[in-house]
């Protein structure tokens, strides 16, 4: 039998520590195994911390004692970063089961140790097998923590330059649906809070500029109202353009500036934005929930 099929009979012999389900050859793919259930892949990258290492449990455990220094390992060590070699690895996890269950694998002759604080129940509860630990606990852990380190190739990998990417992108994808949700925001507020009166406009006029090569064109209009029996000139916003000159439109008045009252515009504005918004919040969503079900031991 070849080294990945020898892998594979070895693994046969452990369970997914999510669910339990006994993991099941990849079809086509050597040497890999999923869980049927959840669908994780042994061969799948972790986060680079100890935590990758409790991915896969064996099926049978030493003595009771054992599963749950196994848990309170995982609880300990598991947001510790993973050292760079095998025997760095082996000493961090030698040295979690040391601090849980005060037993040195490495330096103990004991076959078994009793831990009051382990003891959940059953007849050999809170006996802590160490001949397991040190023939079958502690290399899984060192196997998998090796195994599912992420390579500079793999998603859970830092990119180099990667936050000023996402710091670029997400600034982008927010600065859309704030210019344009915001914007008809504010011209919501301007058309519905002031005073109100009737303005006519006088003139408008149009002017355009080239800014970094594309054409922008800007339209001013001036309107004349009556505020208090006194005839006020003052700049006009959010109306038709040079269609509305010579027209009486329903106005806000704010400071020296006459606001259209239709909310075509701003209506039309946060419409627009709305979908823009959308993807970033999905994008949000999605991550937290990838985090929340995602392969954690």
């Amino acid at each position: 039998m070849d080294e990945n099929g020898i892998e594979v009979h070895r693994m046969l012999g452990e369970v997914c520590a999510a669910d339990g389900s006994p993991l099941q050859p990849v079809g086509g793919v050597a040497g890999v195994l999923r869980c049927p259930t959840c669908g994780h892949r042994t061969d799948e990258p972790g986060d680079g911390r100890l935590g990758d290492g409790f991915d896969v449990n064996h099926r049978q455990w030493g003595l009771r004692g054992d599963l749950h220094a196994w848990q309170a390992m995982r609880e300990l060590v598991g947001a510790t970063p993973t050292p760079n070699d095998r025997e760095a690895i082996r000493a961090a996890y030698v040295d979690a089961l040391r601090r849980v269950a005060d037993v040195d694998i490495d330096q103990t002759d004991q076959r078994v140790v009793h831990r009051p604080h382990l003891d959940h129940g059953g007849m050999s509860g809170g006996s802590v097998d160490v001949e397991w630990w040190r023939s079958r606990g502690i290399p899984l852990l060192v196997e998998r923590a090796l195994q599912r380190r992420p390579t500079p190739s793999s998603p859970s990998a830092p990119r180099p330059g990667g936050r000023v990417i996402d710091a670029v992108v997400w600034t982008i994808l927010l600065a859309i649906p704030a210019a344009l949700v915001g914007g008809g925001g504010f011209l919501l507020v301007q058309r519905a809070v002031g005073t109100r009166v009737e303005a006519r406009v006088l003139e408008c006029d149009t002017s355009g500029a080239i800014i970094r090569g594309a054409s922008t064109y800007r339209t001013e209009c001036i309107a004349q109202w009556e505020i208090g029996g006194r005839l006020v000139t003052g700049g006009f916003t959010g109306g038709n353009g040079a269609s509305d000159v010579g027209r009486t439109v329903d106005a806000t008045v704010r400071g020296d500036t006459a606001y259209s009252r239709s909310f075509v515009l701003p209506v039309v504005l946060i419409a627009m934005g709305l979908p823009f918004l959308a993807l970033p919040v999905l994008t949000i969503l999605r991550t937290n929930s990838c985090s929340a079900t995602g392969h954690r031991r």
